[in-house]
């Protein structure tokens, strides 16, 4: 059974890659709040947007939280959304590498 076990620098890797993909999803973000929020018309509008706002903060702190030491579902699930593209695991041992991959394609 391949070692499941981080080393410091996959660790840094996993890190980078988080960031990467925060930085990614929080752009995108603020572009699509940018253009709702130039064809707000009325109030109603305005708390949908602060209630998707609050959801999706909710989504992204709970994401990215950097407390899981092995991050396969994390990335697999970056790599799902869009985030992240399997080509930028570089750096990552091969079980590791295909371990995330084997669960981008699970529902």
């Amino acid at each position: 059974m391949p070692d499941s076990q981080w080393s410091s620098v996959e660790q840094e890797i996993a890190h980078q890659l988080l960031a990467k993909a925060y930085l990614r999803e929080t752009t995108a973000l603020m572009s699509e709040v940018r253009e709702q929020s130039n064809s707000i018309t009325e109030i109603s509008q305005l708390w949908a947007l602060h209630d998707y706002l609050s959801s999706k903060r909710y989504d992204i702190d709970g994401k990215y939280d950097e407390r899981d030491t092995a991050p396969f579902f994390t990335l697999a699930k970056l790599i799902k959304q869009g985030w992240l593209d399997l080509d930028e695991l570089a750096g990552l041992s091969p079980d590791k590498k295909s371990k995330v991959s084997a669960l981008t394609k699970m529902q």
